[in-house]
């Protein structure tokens, strides 16, 4: 049996970008990745799946850039309580009431790395899915580098309630705070910045539709779709217009917390399916060459 797991959260909720063009970045995705504007203010604007009101924020930058995560916190929890973890725990956080739309109130927190964390409870209902693009089902995680990964990692793992699920060579390690696989992936690198998001598509036939619609946009697919070893995703990449890395994926693991296993699929070629420390070269289960150094790039 594992440890007990209840985390504090159970979703990520959003991931917030700077982006050196913001009329160029709206429309590559909601043309091309099929979103919908929600809303937008002065500087920003805020991007649905569908589901919720929003799941990607885009504002006007110099440079492009990181700005933070949005984790969705279980609806009984008590902001004052949470607050007051956070500091004990060596974090100070402050609380915020309409600052962003959709979302009443959240708790905002600068983590090891710099890294900025918003953990709200509630938030409105998304404007539904659209039938353009590559229009996906939901977002489904993000990898971060940072040249505090191990410090990140405590957070993620003493504070939230993370559990561990994989690593690629000790350097991107793998958690979640659900049943699937991974929900972040923080790899140790000396920088600071999203090494790429990941939206979930509904089925696998919706693979080579995302490379057509990509290739029609003349954006090139960098890699995939080929099958993963850790978390056994079918996924491929490609870049946004500001060169963010973005996963399209479907067949992820599903992670079983009381056992601590994977529930078996008949492309594992383990049972039970344990997390584990894979190697570097150990990228796909396909052996299908990469072009580019995916921890890297």
């Amino acid at each position: 049996m594992n440890e007990v797991f209840n985390p504090r959260v159970f979703q990520l909720g959003y991931v917030a970008l700077g982006v050196r063009d913001l009329r160029r970045s709206e429309a590559h995705y909601c043309e091309v990745m099929g979103l919908t504007e929600a809303a937008r203010d002065k500087s920003s604007v805020y991007l649905s799946v569908g589901a919720e009101h929003h799941n990607l924020v885009l504002r006007e930058a110099d440079d492009k850039a990181f700005l933070h995560l949005g984790y969705q916190l279980k609806p009984e929890t008590d902001i004052g309580g949470f607050i007051r973890d956070l500091e004990d725990f060596g974090l100070s956080a402050e609380r915020k009431t309409d600052s962003q739309p959709g979302i009443p109130e959240l708790v905002e927190v600068v983590a090891p790395g710099g890294n900025v964390f918003q953990f709200y409870a509630d938030i409105g209902v998304g404007p539904g899915f659209r039938r353009i693009g590559i229009a996906p089902m939901r977002l489904g995680h993000v990898a971060v580098i940072t040249p505090e990964a191990g410090k990140l990692r405590a957070f993620y793992e003493e504070f939230l309630g993370f559990h561990y699920a994989d690593d690629i060579g000790g350097v991107a390690t793998f958690m979640t705070c659900n049943r699937d696989h991974h929900v972040v992936n923080l790899v140790g690198l000396p920088e600071a910045r999203v090494h790429h998001i990941a939206f979930e598509l509904s089925d696998n036939a919706d693979h080579p539709k995302a490379c057509d619609t990509l290739a029609a946009a003349n954006l090139s697919t960098l890699w995939g779709p080929a099958r993963h070893y850790a978390g056994h995703n079918l996924a491929g990449y490609h870049y946004d217009p500001d060169r963010v890395m973005v996963e399209l994926y479907t067949q992820m693991d599903v992670y079983l917390p009381a056992t601590g296993t994977f529930e078996p699929r008949p492309w594992h070629r383990q049972n039970p399916l344990r997390p584990q420390s894979w190697r570097p070269e150990q990228m796909t289960n396909w052996e299908t060459s990469f072009g580019f150094d995916l921890v890297r790039a």
